[in-house]
């Protein structure tokens, strides 16, 4: 019964009249989320594919001179439209943190990381009229999930050469989702009706990654990974299992002057490999997606390049999950952020704002995301 009261009331879910966190995280598995540090998110993700403290590419970890311990927190201000009307919401969320450095004596790094890989938070409210003893009879349902998909990963570098750096990661794939439906009546004769279900998920995956040095101010990445399946349970009973896509990307970093460093990314994730398993547990299925990302750092004072630098960025993609049947949801968003080191460089404060758009046929939503990141160098 659980299963066909949730899954009706996402089939009629463009009636919807609210929802938390984001409208485009009741479908599939939720939003994506991006394993990037607050530095990285600045300059629009552009800069993910080489920055150690990211968990994009596991060879970025190269780039840890000391042990570094990171830990992001994002405050979303959103505005949700759809069919039903608009609604402003926020949310709080700690999609990224990281701990890594250097094996003393040694060309190879370590790190380890927890991000968001995919996030299903949301509440929504539909109104509604069913007919009861041959009464017609308003009816208000509400449906709250709480939880998603994380992403544990174990990474490692090793220097080959002076400009060469190979990077492999082992990743944990494991997190639940909390639901709970009510059902009230605007006929006093009958009683509210709650239930709850807990959908909780289980996969491993792998990545590898290079970064290249060309020349003394020109930089290329590239990464593979694989997510296999993930294993769906439903209160302890295994229900489904959920093809996870491959990831492959390219980027290029270029430093022409010792005041602005630039970067740039394509990824491309085979998220249509979930389709049928989606439409089988009757959803609306999967499609691939992309993201292209470009932004940049100036830096006002290169004998202290992390005091304050001014960090810019613009990405563009698709989302994997339709809301309706053939409408895959895109998004484009700009950003700024700066940072400040201090404690002999031993800690550090990084900001950044994010400004996005989502859109998919009548649903569309913007919104402000607002990200802090402490670093510390013990």
């Amino acid at each position: 019964m659980r299963r066909f009261l949730i899954v009706g009331f996402l089939a009629c879910w463009p009636a919807v009249a609210a929802s938390q966190a984001s409208q485009f995280g009741v479908r599939g598995l939720g939003v994506p989320g991006r394993p990037l540090s607050v530095r990285a998110a600045g300059a629009g993700g552009a800069f993910g594919m080489f920055d150690a403290e990211s968990g994009l590419n596991p060879a970025a970890l190269g780039g840890l001179g000391a042990m570094t311990a990171n830990f992001n927190g994002a405050q979303s201000f959103r505005t949700a439209e759809n069919p039903a009307g608009s609604e402003s919401l926020r949310d709080s969320r700690f999609p990224h943190i990281a701990f890594g450095g250097p094996i003393r004596g040694t060309p190879l790094v370590i790190g380890l990381s927890y991000s968001t890989y995919a996030n299903r938070d949301f509440s929504s409210a539909v109104r509604d009229t069913v007919v009861l003893r041959d009464v017609p009879v308003p009816v208000n349902d509400t449906l709250s999930s709480r939880g998603g998909i994380s992403d544990l990963r174990l990474a490692a570098s090793y220097a080959v050469r002076e400009r060469s750096v190979l990077g492999a990661s082992f990743h944990v794939l494991t997190g639940t989702n909390r639901f709970e439906s009510r059902r009230t009546f605007a006929d006093s004769q009958y009683l509210p009706v709650e239930q709850s279900a807990e959908l909780s998920y289980a996969g491993v995956g792998a990545s590898v990654g290079t970064v290249q040095q060309l020349g003394s101010n020109l930089w290329l990445a590239a990464i593979a990974r694989s997510d296999g399946k993930v294993t769906v349970d439903r209160d302890s009973a295994r229900v489904s299992q959920v093809d996870l896509p491959y990831t492959m990307g390219l980027g290029a970093r270029w430093k022409p002057s010792t005041r602005v460093d630039l970067a740039a990314h394509g990824l491309f994730r085979t998220w249509s490999g979930a389709n049928s398993d989606l439409l089988a547990a009757g959803g609306t299925g999967a499609d691939n997606t992309y993201e292209l990302a470009f932004g940049g750092e100036y830096i006002g004072d290169p004998r202290r390049p992390y005091r304050r630098p001014i960090r810019f960025g613009a990405r563009y993609g698709t989302l994997p999950f339709p809301l309706q049947p053939g409408l895959q949801p895109k998004e484009f968003a700009v950003s700024v952020g700066s940072g400040v080191r201090f404690a002999q460089n031993r800690a550090g404060i990084d900001v950044a704002v994010e400004h996005l758009w989502r859109s998919a046929g009548d649903f569309k939503e913007r919104a402000f995301v607002v990200s802090v990141g402490i670093g510390v160098r013990p």
